[in-house]
């Protein structure tokens, strides 16, 4: 599979007009002369109204900028529109005080940094940053004035939701308008009221400086774009758009799914990524909070590469061995990494709301989560005997895995660096975030493994290949093969039978799966699941299904079976 998409890419490249990423997402297209965001209304500061993502792009009449762009700009705390039904939580109303360098390059607008950005120190916001790369153009009736706009998503540091928003402004070669922001789309607890449009005119000041490290930067740039992998509309392969209809569905809003896509024969068919006011402007570097998808995307990604470095004997080590709080609890004697990762720990944890923010999220630290989970009791079932889906397993997990490693590696750094660097690194996905412990200076964070995936769709679909793949990137093997091979069901081990759970029938090592039945035949798949609902779902024939939403839609054997007629799954 990986071999036909390195073959399109490289096809691409040399080929003027490739298959990737259409310039309009069949949005709105922005009249010329603009009507909004004027450059008066920018240097002005004012608060704008909510408009059409539009109005945030890059229109097709524009030509290019006619200053290059390089320099850092200094965001300035300021507060939000941002109307909700509740209460705000502290500081959730803020827009984050915050530096962001960036450099450009054939008018595209390329961050610095392209990780996640924390805000905590310096800034009494609630929301930490991904910026992403953007665009730089020149409209005809902005005199002197060049524009600007990037992609940004807010997101908090308790459980990892996505505000999908834009920002945009103006500017000179040495001075640039306060930057306007407006957040649309999210990926967030709605059963918690989260639903939202959020918009502020931002203060900002700008120092041009020609960055040292540009040419590396550029380079990086080049590379992670000829590694993407290929999009296409996903009207090419849903011609009758039943498809498309079934992302539309009204549920709470009439723009439900942040993300819809399906990857077939080494391209990736793309829904417009709508918003509530509009299409997404920048789709590829949209990010979605994925919640319990990140015990699949980040915990089996975790412990499968140690058993393929270590050996898979790191399954079946003891997690009082590695956590000191739980050596001397009853209900941990005998519980092994692998029971964790299963959800068959026969401990007394539980995943309604009240328990989780009182060991999770509540507590910030490490240390202090961990002890929160030693209180929890026991429950009747011995490790191993029945499945019962706790998110506490994996942040043990998680802390069991930081001493292992630790130990292993004579080092104290969080082993999440060592995937970065030899899984997500390869495949040039190593800006894939993950939700890490809150700690004091000085001290090691570790993530929290139960949730907090951040991907973007590049990140997200060459995860879910390197999984299909059975742990294979081009000539290196990133992940154990067995432990792979059991995911998918592909050797003896059943995995863990799940009583009827509503969510599947199985569970195998962080992965549900069901049996379907189609028109034509029936099938097993298999698929990541987090809160919303957010499902990464492998079909037969090499067909992987993405449907990212907050508004809760568990039922898509529809939408699978739809994905199978289209893709020819029952041939």
């Amino acid at each position: 599979m990986f071999k036909q998409h390195y073959l399109i890419t490289f096809l691409c490249i040399l080929i003027w007009g490739c298959e990737h990423q259409p310039e309009s997402w069949e949005g709105e297209i922005l009249e010329q002369p603009r009507t909004k965001l004027l450059v008066s209304e920018l240097l002005k500061g004012d608060a704008q109204e909510l408009l059409d993502m539009s109005f945030f792009a890059q229109p097709s009449w524009a030509s290019p900028a006619k200053e290059s762009f390089s320099g850092t700009i200094s965001l300035s705390e300021a507060v939000l529109n941002f109307p909700k039904a509740k209460e705000y939580y502290p500081g959730e109303n803020l827009f984050p005080s915050f530096p962001i360098g960036f450099t450009s390059y054939q008018n595209k607008l390329i961050p610095l940094q392209q990780q996640k950005i924390s805000t905590q120190t310096n800034s009494s916001s609630y929301w930490d940053v991904v910026v992403g790369t953007g665009k730089i153009w020149h409209e005809e009736g902005d005199g002197a004035w060049d524009r600007a706009s990037f992609p940004l998503t807010l997101t908090d540091r308790w459980v990892g939701q996505a505000r999908n928003c834009v920002a945009t402004f103006v500017y000179q070669k040495d001075t640039i308008s306060p930057v306007c922001v407006q957040c649309s789309q999210e990926t967030a607890d709605i059963d918690d009221q989260q639903l939202g449009n959020i918009s502020g005119m931002i203060p900002a000041t700008f120092l041009p400086q020609k960055n040292e490290d540009s040419v590396i930067i550029i380079e990086n740039f080049q590379k992670r774009q000829a590694s993407k992998i290929p999009i296409l509309p996903l009207k090419k392969l849903d011609q009758s758009g039943r498809i498309a209809s079934y992302f539309d569905t009204f549920r709470s809003t009439n723009t439900p799914t942040s993300l819809g896509a399906i990857y077939h024969d080494g391209r990736i068919y793309l829904h417009p990524p709508k918003t509530r006011h509009g299409n997404y402007p920048y789709p590829e570097e949209m990010r979605h909070g994925l919640y319990s998808v990140t015990k699949s995307m980040a915990g089996a990604l975790a412990l499968l590469y140690f058993a393929e470095r270590y050996g898979e004997a790191i399954f079946d080590e003891l997690i009082t061995d590695y956590v000191p709080p739980l050596a001397t609890k009853e209900e941990w004697k005998g519980v092994t990494f692998s029971h964790t990762l299963n959800m068959v720990t026969g401990t007394n944890a539980g995943e309604d709301a009240a328990r989780l923010f009182e060991t999770l999220i509540a507590p910030k630290t490490a240390e202090a989560a961990i002890a929160k989970i030693a209180e929890l009791g026991d429950a009747p079932p011995l490790p191993g005997e029945k499945f019962h889906y706790a998110s506490t397993n994996l942040f043990v997990l998680s802390y069991a895995l930081q001493q292992y490693v630790s130990e292993k590696e004579n080092s104290e750094e969080s082993y999440w660096k060592l995937v970065e660097e030899n899984v997500l690194k390869p495949m040039q996905a190593e800006n894939f975030s993950v939700l890490h412990t809150i700690e004091e200076p000085g001290k090691t964070a570790i993530p929290i493994l139960a949730y907090g995936a951040l991907p973007n769709l590049d990140e997200a679909a060459k995860i879910a290949l390197l999984f299909a793949n059975e742990g294979r990137y081009k000539d290196r093997q990133l992940l154990n093969k067995d432990k792979v091979q059991q995911i998918f069901s592909k050797n003896e081990w059943p995995g863990y039978a799940t009583s009827g759970d509503y969510r599947g029938s199985h569970y195998r090592h962080s992965f549900w799966s069901k049996k379907i039945t189609s028109q034509k035949c029936a099938f097993d798949v298999t698929y990541m699941l987090g809160f919303g609902e957010n499902y990464i779902v492998f079909l037969p024939n090499d067909v992987i299904l993405f449907r990212f939403l907050d508004e809760h839609d568990l039922d898509i054997d529809e939408l699978i079976q739809e994905t199978a007629a289209v893709t020819n799954i029952c041939k």
